[in-house]
């Protein structure tokens, strides 16, 4: 945690069978500096990260009910649609995208899911 403090947020909450995963960005979560700095790239370690997050608490990218994307430019649409279409080839989850400015400078994209963890 950047100042040494305690997170401010949990990776992924669950209840129940559900879980849901805080927003993920491109930023390294000690010094809040970005991890690459085109979209392909940081939206690539976006989805990486998710899968990490799903897979230490029990889930997968299979189990993914819900996707929110939040874009800082809407020109990378398309990119996004065949990144997403890569990581998700069949039975793609419900899923919102929209254009939105971050706090970070350079920050394109913060993604949220929720997935169910099977039993």
């Amino acid at each position: 945690m950047a100042g040494g403090g305690r997170s401010l947020m949990a990776d992924a909450a669950r209840w129940g069978d559900l879980l849901f995963l805080s927003g993920r960005a491109a930023v390294d979560p000690e010094t809040f500096q970005l991890r690459a700095g085109d979209f392909e790239a940081q939206a690539r370690i976006v989805l990486d990260d998710i899968a990490s997050v799903l897979e230490r608490s029990g889930s997968g990218l299979e189990h993914v009910l819900r996707v929110e994307c939040y874009l800082a430019d809407g020109g990378d649409f398309a990119a996004w649609n065949r990144i997403f279409a890569e990581r998700f080839p069949s039975s793609p989850p419900a899923r919102t995208t929209l254009v939105s400015a971050f706090v970070i400078d350079g920050m394109l994209v913060e993604v949220q899911v929720t997935a169910g963890v099977p039993s």
